[in-house]
């Protein structure tokens, strides 16, 4: 089944080779992750990156889809992009930008490429009194419900920014790490340095998106884990209807455990 989460990853965007330089602050996460409900033993780890520019403007991606993004700008021939495709293999596919009022999710569901924006507020915390100690940190810990999961967050005011990593942007101090009551998504700081990098928005003009609702790429999201792997493939190419073998014809939601969880 491996093979087939693979092949879904094909369909990773490209970014532009030529773009303006910046410097940003770059806050490094160790996430863990399930990514079959099948195997919930099994834990997946990778890390994620959260770069914040000189507006307070933050993305959130795992590094390993930001580098395959970015190896596929520059290959020359298709043999190079399969050598990309196989050195880098996310676990993920969302990116998360923000700004200081909104939350823009970039996501792909089969062929298709959604983005949905999100006030910052729309996170309710619940947010304990003590403190306790997080590694060198002081922290606090707070509690939401949020897209389907019990989430829970150790924030710091030792850092001083209101960030972290996802969608965990609205809290009095910087989130060290945040994971869910089912520890299927588990997200721990590492560290922090200044890098430079390009084409800060990560968009390309290529791209095919759909803009929707949050409520409207729920319902999507629905009826895309409801479909099987096989008839995913015929979607992307209807050439695919006489080689898919049997195994194929499972339900995707069966098996695949994306961070937006949905009943």
């Amino acid at each position: 089944m491996k093979k087939i989460y693979y092949t879904f990853l094909l369909l990773m965007l490209t970014l532009p080779i030529h773009a303006q330089e910046q410097t940003v602050m770059r806050y490094t996460y160790l996430g863990k992750i399930t990514l079959d409900k099948t195997q919930p033993n099994k834990i997946d780890e990778s890390v994620f990156i959260l770069d914040i520019d000189s507006t307070q403007s933050s993305h959130f991606l795992e590094l390993p889809l930001l580098e395959r993004m970015r190896g596929a700008a520059t290959v020359k021939n298709q043999e190079e992009l399969m050598q990309i495709i196989y050195t880098y293999r996310p676990k993920t596919n969302f990116i998360v930008l923000a700004t200081t009022t909104m939350l823009t999710t970039k996501t792909s569901l089969g062929k298709t490429t959604y983005t949905y924006d999100q006030p910052k507020n729309t996170l309710v915390w619940q947010i304990e009194p003590h403190h306790e100690q997080w590694q060198n940190y002081t922290v606090q810990k707070a509690k939401t419900f949020f897209e389907g999961r019990y989430w829970n967050v150790l924030f710091t005011s030792a850092i001083p920014l209101i960030e972290g990593p996802y969608k965990f942007k609205n809290l009095p101090g910087f989130v060290v790490k945040a994971w869910d009551d089912e520890h299927h998504y588990e997200f721990e700081f590492l560290n922090s340095e200044k890098v430079t990098i390009n084409n800060w928005d990560l968009s390309n003009p290529k791209d095919i998106i759909t803009p929707i609702t949050v409520t409207q790429y729920e319902k999507a999201l629905k009826i895309y884990l409801n479909k099987t792997y096989k008839d995913s493939f015929i979607e992307m190419n209807p050439k695919n209807a006489a080689n898919v073998p049997d195994e194929f014809a499972v339900k995707i939601g069966l098996r695949s455990n994306p961070i937006f969880k949905v009943e």
